[in-house]
């Protein structure tokens, strides 16, 4: 027989074996989570129904926007400049490193993004595929189920404080080294030089920051050296003082 036909054989008759071994295994796997009580049974397919559910979008569809990304671009800011402008006229200021890791590598999966954890909280996959997208991400301290559900998106911890009189914005950013910081207008640019590992979280501080109109987003974008956008970010604007407004507001309500 020869070395070529000898080959094929061989592959036909390991796929068989393999195909054999997993219809085995998921027989015996049936056998024993099959109840006699439709009661059981009812409840596992329900278990299953919401656990498909927080997977995947009802019927198969494209989705190229998810419906809050939609619904924030009506607050694009307007008059935008070139990112080389805004580097050349804007503002530079200053920015606190608080998490560098240059060793870090993204994972192609989390424990926490399984559809049993939770109640699948964070497994809805086209969410798991718009992070995976992004190397830039902007939040604040503004409450614990939103720095929950945050940090448990992107996939990394870091610390938060929550300054009453002087608000930081968070800034994390994957795979890029930052070095500046510019502002002017409803803009802000982080200058990184692009990496092919690494995490950084930094903080800005709001009252550095002068947006020409409050009714739109502040955009955030993440270019390299020469001014070239590798991501950007939106998010509303909060002053320096918004943890003491909100206080002010909490005793005024009792």
């Amino acid at each position: 027989m020869s070395k070529v036909r000898h080959g094929y054989v061989l592959r036909i008759s390991l796929s068989v074996l393999l195909t054999f071994l997993v219809s085995t295994s998921y027989a015996q796997g049936l056998s024993t989570s099959q109840s006699n009580d439709p009661e059981d049974e009812n409840k596992r397919v329900e278990d299953l129904e919401k656990r498909l559910q927080q997977l995947e979008p009802p019927k198969p569809a494209k989705i190229v926007e998810l419906p809050w990304e939609i619904e924030t671009e009506k607050y694009y800011p307007s008059n935008t400049i070139p990112i080389s402008e805004v580097m050349d006229k804007g503002t530079k200021i200053h920015f606190n490193v608080i998490k560098n890791d240059p060793n870090y590598k993204r994972p192609v999966y989390e424990e926490h993004w399984h559809s049993t954890y939770w109640g699948g909280r964070w497994s809805y996959v086209p969410m798991r595929i718009h992070y995976a997208l992004h190397r830039l991400f902007t939040t604040y301290d503004i409450g614990i189920s939103g720095e929950l559900n945050f940090k448990q998106n992107v996939g990394i911890d870091f610390p938060m404080f929550q300054n009453k009189t002087d608000l930081d914005l968070y800034i994390i950013v994957f795979q890029t080294t930052v070095t500046d910081v510019y502002t002017k207008g409803n803009q802000v640019i982080v200058v990184g030089t692009p990496e092919r590992n690494g995490a950084q979280v930094l903080t800005i501080k709001t009252g550095n920051l002068n947006p020409a109109d409050l009714k739109k987003l502040l955009l955030i974008q993440l270019a390299t050296p020469l001014g070239h956008e590798l991501d950007y970010s939106l998010i509303v604007y909060e002053p320096p003082d918004y943890w003491l407004k909100q206080i002010q507001k909490a005793k005024e309500q009792k």
